[in-house]
């Protein structure tokens, strides 16, 4: 006898047989399986065109090179936002004052970042003409932020060059007109702006 009874969203089923296996038969019965030792089962061989063969190897070493060619590029960008955060951190003030200062670490720590950054492009080897042209042009972005961290430690502020800067645009100003009256008065030859005065 089946009843169904019903509390709000859930349903309750009950039987008089709540067996979930079905009963098993009283007599068994034995099902006879033939086997033979000495019967190998037979192989089929399976011949394939030349031509399906090659066509599925080159498809598996396009897809190869595909791939290969992906995770050149991720290695690629990867040091190129390196090299972007890098380049942030050089630019700001208070890493060339840091720099600057012969008791700071901080020149060491940011050259190493940087030859670390050089050392994982040169891993991605530079086969394919993208790739090579990538990576050529972020290893030209490491060498010049390591000149320009070189230049930064090089560059000794001095008193003499401290007064010898211009204070002013009137000072500068100044500063063109008295050498273009001197060299007026040797009569030179002027050509551009960042020619040698010439007698």
């Amino acid at each position: 006898m089946n009843s169904c009874y019903s509390y709000s969203a859930y349903s309750y089923f009950s039987s008089s047989n709540d067996q979930l296996t079905p009963p098993h038969p009283s007599n068994p019965i034995p099902i006879p399986i033939s086997t033979s030792s000495d019967q190998n089962p037979a192989s089929i061989p399976v011949h394939l065109p030349a031509s399906y063969l090659a066509t599925a190897a080159v498809k598996i070493q396009s897809v190869y090179r595909g791939h290969l060619v992906r995770s050149f590029i991720r290695t690629i960008r990867s040091v190129d936002a390196e090299t972007d955060r890098l380049e942030r951190l050089i630019q700001r003030q208070e890493t060339v004052d840091a720099v600057r200062d012969e008791k700071s670490r901080e020149r060491i720590r940011i050259n190493e970042m940087l030859m670390r950054a050089l050392l994982r492009l040169d891993s991605v080897p530079g086969f394919y003409p993208e790739v090579r042209q990538l990576r050529r042009h972020i290893s030209r972005r490491i060498v010049t932020l390591q000149e320009v961290l070189d230049a930064i430690v090089a560059a000794e502020v001095k008193e003499s060059e401290v007064e010898a800067i211009p204070a002013s645009l009137e000072e500068i100003v100044d500063r063109i007109y008295r050498g273009e009256m001197k060299w007026r008065e040797k009569g030179g030859e002027y050509c551009c702006g960042r020619c040698v005065w010439q007698v």
